[in-house]
């Protein structure tokens, strides 16, 4: 029988206070998502002052990292060389989801919504570094 770590809600909890701090101490109202390794919802959180769309658009991030298991800026630069990719629905090719690695599994995604990709990038960062 083959195990895998999975992500617990201790762990995401901790994660998500990192990226939270990490946010208000940049300054920056941001939504905050966490999806499993088959990108399913498992937390999200939207910060006072964070526009009504990144809540969506940061559980689509996590969501395209855990499927992809690779940054979601992975996808974004394959777009621009392959346009017909956006048709993949089911994905969205933004910078700001990175998956989550426990050993050598994947075993989730983080996804950061609010500000530019380098700052989405830098949250994100600080979740994982919680873990």
């Amino acid at each position: 029988m083959h195990t895998k770590p999975v992500l617990g809600a201790a762990d995401i909890r901790r994660m998500l206070d990192a990226a939270w701090q990490a946010a208000e101490a940049a300054g920056h109202a941001m939504s905050i998502a966490f999806a499993d390794d088959g990108g399913y919802p498992l937390a999200l959180q939207r910060m006072d002052g964070a526009g009504l769309m990144t809540g969506k658009v940061a559980m689509e991030k996590a969501r395209t990292a855990a499927l992809l298991r690779a940054p979601s800026a992975v996808l974004q630069d394959r777009v621009k060389q392959d346009p017909a990719l956006l048709a993949l629905t089911d994905y969205l090719p933004m910078a700001g989801g990175v998956p989550i690695r426990v050993d050598d599994a994947i075993v989730g995604a983080v996804g950061i919504s609010g500000g530019t990709p380098e700052q989405d990038g830098a949250i994100a960062a600080a979740a994982l570094a919680a873990l």
